[in-house]
């Protein structure tokens, strides 16, 4: 989702995800949060994985069975009801009569073009997309190509929770998810379409980095790979996918540390780490933070 082998965007999406406390050893997607009288679990997600990938570090589970209530980035099962998939087929084209290419350089035009061309994808496709549009189809076409085909840790987890009628909830509402995946890339089309095909071309060796970080929650690499060249290289992007948000949730889960049951929260590696992250916070308010064994 908004959610990530990757250019620095695609690892963004992967999703759309640490200086202050770097690990010395391999640890646990999955942190332990205790503010001394409640405890709220953390988990990192990536939204697709591949089989090998499977099945899910064991932290999870153990996570999921000492949870009362289920926390996603957004309601899972409101995001896939028909009249919302609507509403974003209609919002990630232009306009009748206005075109991706009139958004665009000649220079980045001509470079997408032979990117699609080299995955298969005709131009004209594309032609109709907002840059959020073109950014989930070419996302996919590179997921499908590294072999990521398998749901992610959210999905899984979800479907898990409808099973066994836990109660599940959103940090943020449809409306705003779709706000900031409608925003992507708007302020300057042409600046992020040619970042992100210079980025776009990914190898199974990188991947397979950012799926071992993600499972032995290594805030270092996660942070360095995932976080950082976006924020350094693509500052508006940044600004609205990650610290926006974190800055949204992190009230939420504040309060529900407060409360009587124990929470599993599960939001996109991307958004835990780093100095602006959802662990530094945690730190920087006093609450014991520990990696799940």
């Amino acid at each position: 989702m908004i959610k990530a082998g990757f250019g620095r965007m695609l690892r963004c999406a992967m999703a759309l995800l640490l200086l202050c406390a770097p690990p010395l050893w391999a640890q646990s997607p999955v942190w332990r949060l205790d503010n001394g009288s409640s405890v709220l679990y953390l988990g990192a997600t990536v939204h697709m994985l591949r089989p090998a990938d499977l099945p899910l570090p064991a932290v999870f589970d153990q996570a999921y069975a000492l949870s009362d209530v289920l926390l996603f980035e957004v309601d899972l099962g409101g995001l896939a009801d028909p009249r919302v998939q609507g509403l974003i087929a209609q919002r990630m084209v232009y306009p009748s009569g206005s075109r991706l290419s009139d958004h665009l350089s000649n220079t980045t035009w001509l470079q997408l073009q032979r990117y699609a061309q080299s995955r298969g994808v005709s131009a004209q496709v594309l032609q109709p997309l907002r840059p959020s549009g073109v950014f989930l189809t070419l996302l996919g076409v590179e997921m499908v190509r590294l072999g990521a085909t398998e749901e992610g840790v959210d999905m899984r987890l979800y479907r898990q929770a409808l099973d066994d009628g836990k109660p599940i909830l959103g940090l943020e509402s449809i409306e705003q998810h779709l706000q900031y995946l409608f925003s992507m890339g708007e302020e300057d089309p042409d600046l992020f379409m040619a970042q992100l095909l210079d980025e776009l071309d990914a190898d199974s060796t990188m991947l397979d980095t950012m799926i071992d970080a993600w499972r032995e929650g290594d805030e270092t690499v996660l942070y360095d790979e995932l976080v950082l060249p976006l924020k350094l290289e693509y500052e508006p992007l940044y600004r609205s996918l990650v610290l926006a948000r974190n800055r949204l949730w992190w009230p939420q889960i504040e309060s529900l540390l407060r409360s009587p049951e124990t929470e599993l929260v599960l939001v996109g590696a991307a958004h835990l780490v780093g100095p602006d992250g959802l662990l530094a916070r945690a730190r920087e308010l006093g609450f014991s933070v520990q990696p799940m064994r």
